[in-house]
């Protein structure tokens, strides 16, 4: 469950996105790979999720990245990471930039 700071955070994502014309919806109280799903004409679906932790991957690991992955796709989505520490910007961190990329990547999707 997300504390405080990570549901504002994750609200203030959405608004950014907002503001820049994308149609985000937020999945409140998920327990899923993500935050965040941003549509915009032109672009490719976004499934995002949002930390506001000290270090970016401190309570995203391995296999929360690997399941976001695997969600982005089965959706046909990019993962991204909105990472924005408590009194520092937001950084966005694509799915390829991740840690062990490689490692992680799934060349078995069933279908």
């Amino acid at each position: 469950m997300p504390s405080g700071r990570g549901i504002s955070r994750e609200r203030d994502v959405q608004d950014l996105l907002e503001s820049q014309d994308w149609v985000v919806a937020r999945c409140a109280g998920s327990l899923g790979p993500f935050d965040l799903v941003a549509l915009k004409l032109g672009k490719r679906p976004r499934l995002i999720e949002v930390k506001s932790t000290i270090t970016p991957y401190s309570h995203f690991g391995p296999k929360d990245r690997a399941d976001l992955r695997f969600a982005s796709e089965m959706a046909d989505a990019e993962p991204w990471l909105a990472w924005w520490p408590k009194h520092g910007k937001l950084h966005w961190l694509h799915g390829l930039d991740w840690p062990d990329y490689r490692a992680e990547k799934r060349e078995d999707i069933p279908f």
